[in-house]
Order: C-alpha cells, then sequence, then structure tokens
C-alpha cells in the first residue's frame, strides 16, 4: 500500500494539501500511528502513517513548526494525517508551510471521519496485501518444487523466480560470489529494493538468496521466503548427496585419462566427442583438492563456483569427482596465465583448498599433464602445475624392468621404507645434500648424518656426492614408491 493509494479511497475523503511530490507519493505505508505527542519521532518506525488532531499544538512559532515535520522526515513517515473539527478547524499554516518545505504529504482528515475508519482501512488492506504476498511465495515455492522433482537445475529455478518476482535474483555463497543469477541487473541510482535472505540450511557453507527490485519498496521476505527454502533443499541436495554431478559421459573421459595404460588416440577422440569436447583443440586443467579437515560439502561448493565462472568465457566445461579432489577439463580461448589468473579470482578468499592449473597443447599430453597437475595441488590457494616432474618421467616409461632394477639397487638398505637409512637417504637426495636441511627434518645431529652417509655408501657402493648416482638413486626411489 503507497500514500497515492490511500487518497484514492473515497469514503476516507483524504485530501492531499502539501508535499504531493511523486516519489513521496509512491512511499509505502506500513502501519498506522495516532499520537498528539508533541515529538512522536522517537516512538515511530519507518513508513509509518502518522494521524494527529494537533491537540496541544497552538504553535505561532515557525521555527517550532518546521523543528515538528523534520523529526517526522528524519524518521521518515510516508505522510502525515491531519484531523481538522476537533482542536483545530483548519490545517495550521505553519504545519502546511513546513511539510511543503521537507517534501512531507500532508493529509486532511475531515472532521466526520474519525481515525478508526482511517485506521480499519490501512490495516485490511496490509492484511490483504501480505495475504497475497504470501499466496504468491508459496505458489512460487510449489512450482519450484515441481521443477525439482522432475529434474530441473537450480539455475531453472532461479529464471522462474526472477520472472515471476519481477526482479534479479541470485545466489550467494558465504564469500559473497554469486553461484547463480537470473534477471537484469539494475544500474544507476535509481532506488531499489534490496534484500539477502539466508537460505536455511548446513552451518560449514551458508548461502543467501539475493533480490534486487527497482522502484518502490516490495515485501520481498515474505515473498521469497518460502522459495528460498526450496532452493536450500535442492542446493544441499546437489552440494551433499551422493550421486556424482558429473555426467557419464565426462566421468567416461576422465577414468580413462587417470588410468594407469593411457587411451590410444583413436579412444581419445571418441571419449573426448562424447564428452562433449574436440580432441584437436588445446585443453584447460583446473583440478580442485581438499586439504586439512575441509569437507566434502565445502568443495563442492567452492569447485561448483570455480566450475560456472569459467563456463562464463570457455566453451565447454565438464568436471568429475573423486574422493577430496575435483578435476575440471575445459576448452576454449584461454592461456595458461589467463587460466591462472581466473582460478586465483574464482577461488577468492576460501581456505583449505588447493587448485593447480595446467594447459595441455595436444590431447596426447592431456593423461600424463592431467596427474602431474593432480600431485602438484597439494598447497592452499592457486598454482601452476609443473610441466613434468619425476614421477610424470616414470609413468611416461614402458620398461617394467626398471621396478626390478630399482628394487635391487635399494635392496641394501632392508624392505622396511620406513627405515632411518632410508629416510636419511630420501631426505639427502630431496634436499640436494644440504646438511642443515636434513638435519633439521630428521632432527639429528651433524655427526650422526655424516655416520649415515658414510654407511649408505658401504651398502650402496655408490659415491653419494656424485649428481649422476644422486640423480639414478632418486629416481629408483621415486620408482618405487609411485
Amino acid at each position: 500500500m503507497i500514500v497515492s493509494e490511500i487518497l484514492e479511497a473515497e469514503d476516507l475523503k483524504l485530501v492531499l494539501r502539501a508535499g504531493g511530490d511523486e516519489g513521496r507519493l509512491r512511499r509505502a505505508i506500513t502501519w498506522c500511528a495516532p499520537t498528539e505527542h508533541i515529538d512522536p519521532a522517537p516512538f515511530l518506525s519507518v513508513n509509518a502513517l502518522l494521524l494527529t488532531t494537533g491537540m496541544g499544538m497552538n504553535i505561532r512559532d515557525q521555527r517550532t513548526w518546521d523543528a515538528y515535520v523534520e523529526r517526522l522526515n528524519a524518521v521518515p513517515i510516508s505522510a502525515l494525517a491531519f484531523g481538522v473539527g476537533s482542536a483545530h478547524r483548519e490545517l495550521p499554516a505553519g504545519l502546511l508551510q513546513a511539510c511543503e518545505s521537507y517534501g512531507v504529504p500532508l493529509l486532511e482528515v475531515p472532521a466526520e471521519v474519525p481515525f478508526i475508519r482511517v485506521m480499519r482501512y490501512v490495516e485490511q488492506t496490509l492484511a490483504a496485501e501480505r495475504y497475497s504476498v504470501l499466496r504468491r511465495g508459496w505458489e512460487m515455492a510449489d512450482a519450484c518444487a515441481r521443477l525439482a522433482a522432475v529434474g530441473g537445475t537450480l539455475g531453472e529455478m532461479v529464471e522462474h523466480i526472477a520472472h515471476e518476482a519481477s526482479a534479479r535474483v541470485a545466489v550467494v555463497d558465504r564469500d559473497g560470489f554469486e553461484l547463480l543469477s537470473s534477471g537484469p541487473l539494475l544500474r544507476g541510482k535509481g532506488k531499489r529494493s534490496r534484500t539477502l535472505l539466508r537460505m536455511p540450511g548446513g552451518e560449514d557453507d551458508t548461502f543467501r538468496l539475493l533480490v534486487e527490485v527497482p522502484g518502490a519498496e516490495e515485501l520481498l521476505q515474505p515473498l521469497l521466503g518460502p522459495v528460498a527454502a526450496v532452493l536450500a533443499m535442492q542446493l544441499a541436495h546437489t552440494l551433499g548427496g551422493k550421486a556424482p554431478l558429473h555426467s557419464v559421459e565426462a566421468a567416461r573421459l576422465v577414468d580413462a585419462l587417470y588410468a594407469p595404460a593411457a587411451p590410444s588416440e583413436a579412444e581419445l577422440a571418441e571419449l573426448a566427442r562424447e564428452a562433449g569436447f574436440d580432441s584437436t583443440a588445446p585443453w584447460c586443467i583446473v583440478i580442485v583438492r581438499a586439504l586439512d579437515h575441509t569437507t566434502k560439502e565445502r568443495l563442492r561448493a567452492v569447485a561448483w563456483r570455480i566450475r560456472v565462472g569459467l563456463a562464463r568465457t570457455l566453451s565447454a566445461v565438464r568436471f568429475v569427482e573423486s574422493p577430496g579432489v575435483t578435476t575440471i577439463l575445459a576448452q576454449g580461448q584461454a592461456d595458461e596465465r589467463g587460466l591462472l589468473e581466473a582460478a586465483t579470482e574464482l577461488l577468492g578468499q576460501a581456505a583449505g583448498i588447493a587448485v593447480a592449473v595446467k594447459i595441455a597443447d595436444e590431447a596426447a599430453d592431456l593423461p600424463l599433464l592431467l596427474r602431474i597437475a593432480a600431485r602438484s595441488a597439494r598447497t592452499p590457494g592457486v598454482h601452476r602445475a609443473p610441466a613434468i616432474d619425476l614421477s610424470g618421467i616414470l609413468e611416461s616409461l614402458p620398461d617394467m624392468a626398471l621396478a626390478s632394477l630399482s628394487r635391487r639397487l635399494l635392496e641394501p638398505l632392508g624392505d622396511e621404507a620406513g627405515s632411518a637409512l632410508r629416510k636419511t637417504l630420501e631426505s639427502y637426495l630431496r634436499h640436494a645434500g644440504s646438511t642443515a636441511a636434513v638435519c633439521e627434518e630428521l632432527f639429528i645431529h651433524r655427526n650422526t648424518l655424516a655416520y649415515r652417509i658414510r654407511r649408505l655408501e658401504e651398502l650402496l657402493g655408490a659415491d653419494l656426492s656424485d649428481g649422476e648416482v644422486r640423480a639414478s638413486l632418486l629416481l629408483a626411489l621415486k620408482f618405487l614408491a609411485a
């Protein structure tokens, strides 16, 4: 209900006497406040229709009228309804002047119209509006529930809500990132209502429904409250369900790429085609890994955010989940630096998540680069995966006799991978022979380290100061650990 509507009520016979600005006449009325207090502002809330007869307001000083209206305008009230015939035969000239000055709508209530009639009209109109809004809200919620029942997506639900509410609607995660949105983006300085509704759900990840409506204030909370609950259930199903979120075709492609035996060129081309890719085009690889105690739901929310963001600029985006890791494959106009910057922006401040990105120029490079990227996603934040690593080199070697040779080379150290000598060798090779680094890692004295190095050289029959020997031993350790 707005001010201009109450003026149209014939049985109230209200007359607009001042403050007739179109913007103020479209201001909402949310309740009636009858009062004869000389300063009611401390007891009012926004958008009240103030009713008064002016009893005790025999004011002659214009400054007092100005102060009275100024405080009401600061609340602000929607309008001031002044009843004539009891305390004042006509509207005080000072009040008229003050309302005109501050743009506060001043309505004259005739003597034959009691305030109770005005209050009853406002209350009945507001009750009817609230009922209409609640009914529309539940109708939208019912429509969204029906969409979910037939396999509708969250995006389709958001589009339906935006259309029915004539608003811009977005699902926002706890970091403020808009995962899904529909409706025109409201720009400029024009007045608009903006409401954030918390979507009920778990405490690990909170989502909100952002709604923006141009023009007058709307009853967005009761309108969209039921819808927010339905969206929250669908979101919880999407992020917490046991069913994989990827397509069967994408799963087949990624499973084949991670398999020990890489697919043939023909097999890879066919799997890529079925998943919606072009096997001759470059590939974007994005690995999203949960670290520490990050939950599956949190990983899914962040991976979903990255996937949605990449889909805005890349032509094909597919993703596959495995325990603790989401693999995203995409194609489009992107280089490695651009992909790194995009993933960094999309990740934002999300803690407990590691992301590795890489570009594969050819389909033949994809299996190896995918595994390298998955291994490199171990520290928080976004990182560029290396072009090659030792494990990658070993994975690319077809001669399985290396396993037997590596095992015999390290056999003098014993079968236990956690033995002191083997741990010392691994640390010594990993730190390129740095005495300080090895002692700090193993928490041993440098004399102890010197003794162990001599013992290793005796058992292995090798000179650990030789670079080629160190490289061979490191490869053997990596091969046995693979």
